[in-house]
């Protein structure tokens, strides 16, 4: 299998820059009133925007996998079919770690049932974290 040396150097270098100027929200960032499912599924489109091509054509976040992760308790349910921003730092932080570990070992990490003060710290810190990463990524 033959590649193009340059090309896929080029395609390495503009990845490359996009992940080193990649940010997750900030808290303050995510919207604090209610949104409704599609709402939320299209916001986090947008928050997720670092995944490779080939998997932003597949459903980087469904309905269906918002209402198994509540189904699951990796998250709290709605409120009135509204989410607001707890639950959105719930899901950014789902779906980032899915790319790694399984849904058991999440289910660990982010306890549910937190208050508004907690999720935001555990957000945070999240951020911080992903961001040190990336940045070791790219180095």
């Amino acid at each position: 299998m033959n590649f193009d040396n340059d090309l896929v150097v080029g395609k390495l270098r503009r990845w490359e820059k996009f992940l080193a100027a990649y940010r997750l929200p900030e808290w303050d960032a995510i919207p604090d009133f209610g949104l409704y499912m599609e709402q939320v599924v299209q916001l986090l489109k947008q928050y997720l925007s670092y995944l490779p091509p080939g998997l932003k054509q597949s459903q980087t976040i469904t309905s269906a996998a918002i209402n198994n992760y509540v189904r699951m308790k990796l998250m709290p349910a709605p409120e009135k079919k509204k989410y607001n921003r707890i639950h959105i730092a719930y899901l950014i932080m789902i779906c980032a770690l899915k790319q790694s570990l399984t849904m058991s070992e999440i289910q660990k990490i982010l306890p549910n049932g937190l208050t508004e003060d907690e999720v935001k710290k555990t957000y945070e810190a999240f951020v911080d974290q992903y961001t040190d990463s990336a940045r070791v990524f790219v180095s």
